[in-house]
């Protein structure tokens, strides 16, 4: 018999109505019709609706913009209406009129004029012809066996636009289940009002509030900041536009960072796998199989480059009333080393740490106070599973490394000086490899040395010098500390004195570039430059606690990065820099792009 007929008939059969069993006559008839009245109460009309609305989205397939249709559907539109199809319903359960009026006035102006504008919109075939045309290709896989024939198109690495809006979406999917988490947590709940309550605290005590509200808010409200924002940016790329050359180490230049370079290029990736497969999606730079990246640790694997078995412990729970970043542990044989991944800040949790920046004591210094708690909260849930690793006969010698992007920077710097000072993994050498982190830690010691340098205790020493960071270009975190958000704010202050008594027009003139900046305000934000204010309770001037940070700077014209090796007490005395490119430079994929570049040129050269 022909199979190919045989299918086909199979799939168009129409299925048949269940029949009651011989005996039960109109008993049987009558539990079919109770089960579809059971059926038929529980969908209610909003529920329709919105299950409808997703079935149509699903049958979209139009023929321009896919790349941005695509994750738009599967990251926002087809979560929202999975998410208000599961808490709509429930809350008009007990009012039927206003679940139908609900129902109504979305079908009505929402859904159906959507529709009728796609109607409208060139689109490719429709859903079934597209199942037929799958399950024509999958009949001709199992009749034609051949090593091209029915193969799934391997995924493509995305375009740098498609990139970022990945990276944008995977943020706020994350930040929805964070609130719904948040909001069926009532201990989880709490946690967060206490955080953000101790914080407002600070910043009403301390008057760093003040000073944000005179900087920021005054003129937001009166129309300036924009203005404000574009003058201070202009005068920045004039005056410190070689702030890295400032920075950098004695012999700092990039021939002596090339095993800094060749070591990121590689853990980088690392960073970028702990954010998940939707991350490692944003930022993989080859054609992989679709197969590969289905399972977090498979994708780990194949973004990282080692093998699946070596991924040995993921941990990404987000049932705990404590917020945990998710990490994992692979074994990397290239180094003979565990690395200790964590993921950087993808939630509201994460930002409400990232804020927490009054200092604490910890490890024989002073440090980020989220990120001090958050270090020891992962080390807490995860520890005993790392030294449980170390007990293994493979890996009795091997060492651990610690990385991370972001806040998981911040936190595997802090976590690197509790492993050296507390001695958490022993004896074994451990080393830290820090991607775009915040200043985080400051060693309360004498300068002992006189060289106007904090002198560490050995041990916290030993740690910093066990550990490298790694800039790109003018990402804004690495310079995101009390101290320095402060001094942003007095420049911003010291420009808006100036521009409160221009006219909009003149204004308007200096923002689109018709008009110079008058000299008076550049020697208003020199002066304000020079000015340190007295600090307040919970300040320190905190560093990335690094013996060098990789600051990799590309050049305008030629696009080509070049690296440099600069000293991270240095690097702490700059402000932030305001730009258009402050956080898209901050994105994990921006870093790997940066690193690749990097070492790309350091391999045609050699």
């Amino acid at each position: 018999p022909d199979v190919a007929t045989a299918v086909d008939a199979a799939a168009a059969r129409p299925s048949e109505e269940p029949k009651p069993a011989a005996g039960e006559g109109q008993l049987g008839l009558r539990t079919i019709e109770s089960n579809h009245e059971v059926k038929a109460r529980q969908s209610s009309p909003l529920r329709l609706v919105l299950t409808q609305a997703r079935s149509d989205l699903w049958s979209a397939h139009p023929m321009f913009f896919t790349s941005l249709f695509d994750p738009l559907r599967d990251f926002v539109l087809d979560p929202a209406l999975a998410i208000s199809c599961a808490l709509l319903p429930p809350l008009f359960s007990n009012a039927p009129r206003l679940d139908q009026l609900t129902a109504s006035c979305l079908k009505v102006a929402l859904f159906v004029p959507i529709k009728s504008i796609y109607s409208h919109v060139p689109h490719r075939g429709s859903a079934g012809t597209s199942d037929r045309s799958l399950r024509s290709a999958s009949r001709d896989a199992i009749l034609h066996t051949g090593p091209a024939q029915g193969r799934m198109p391997k995924f493509q690495p995305p375009s740098d636009l498609r990139s970022a809006f990945q990276g944008g979406i995977s943020f706020a999917v994350s930040a929805v289940g964070d609130i719904v988490g948040v909001l069926t947590n009532p201990r989880k709940m709490k946690k967060w009002v206490d955080a953000l309550g101790q914080l407002k605290a600070y910043l009403d005590a301390s008057g760093v509030g003040d000073e944000l509200e005179e900087a920021m808010m005054k003129p937001m409200l009166r129309g300036r900041l924009l203005d404000n924002l574009k003058i201070l940016n202009d005068i920045q790329e004039r005056q410190d536009a070689d702030r890295h050359i400032e920075a950098k180490l004695s012999g700092g230049d990039g021939t002596h960072i090339e095993q800094e370079i060749r070591e990121g290029h590689r853990l980088m990736r690392f960073a970028t796998a702990a954010y998940g497969t939707e991350m490692i999606k944003s930022a993989i730079d080859v054609e992989v199989e679709h197969e590969d990246l289905k399972d977090h640790k498979q994708a780990i694997a194949v973004h990282t480059g080692i093998a699946p078995e070596d991924v040995r412990y993921i941990y990404a729970k987000d049932d705990s009333d404590l917020h945990i970043l998710h990490h994992f542990a692979a074994v990397d044989k290239k180094s003979k080393s565990i690395v200790l991944a964590l993921r950087g800040t993808l939630s509201l949790s994460g930002a409400i740490v990232d804020v927490q920046g009054m200092s604490r004591n910890f490890c024989l210094g002073l440090a980020h106070q989220g990120m001090a708690e958050m270090a020891e909260a992962v080390w807490g849930a995860s520890g005993e599973e790392i030294n449980n690793l170390f007990k293994e006969d493979a890996l009795k010698d091997h060492g651990l490394i610690i990385t991370g992007h972001s806040l998981g920077a911040g936190t595997s710097c802090l976590l690197n000086i509790k492993c050296h000072v507390e001695k958490l993994v022993g004896n074994r050498p451990v080393k830290c490899y820090a991607f775009a982190p915040p200043p985080t830690f400051y060693p309360c010691s004498d300068d002992a040395t006189g060289d106007g340098k904090p002198d560490p205790p050995a041990l916290v020493n030993l740690a910093i010098k066990n550990t490298v960071a790694y800039i790109h270009d003018n990402d804004a975190v690495p310079f995101l500390s009390i101290a320095s958000v402060r001094k942003l704010a007095a420049l911003l202050d010291a420009v808006d004195n100036k521009t409160e008594h221009m006219w909009f027009y003149n204004r308007w003139k200096i923002f689109h570039e018709y008009k110079d900046i008058p000299q008076d305000i550049y020697d208003a934000v020199a002066e304000a430059a020079k000015n340190e204010a007295s600090e307040v309770d919970g300040e320190c001037r905190m560093i990335i606690p690094a013996h060098v940070v990789v600051w990799m700077k590309k050049n305008v014209i030629s696009g080509d990065f070049e690296g440099y090796g600069c000293d991270a007490s240095a690097v702490a005395k700059n402000t932030v820099f305001i730009g258009q490119d402050m956080f898209s430079d901050h994105l994990p994929e921006q870093y790997e792009d940066a690193l690749d570049a990097l070492l790309e040129e350091y391999s045609s050269t050699n």
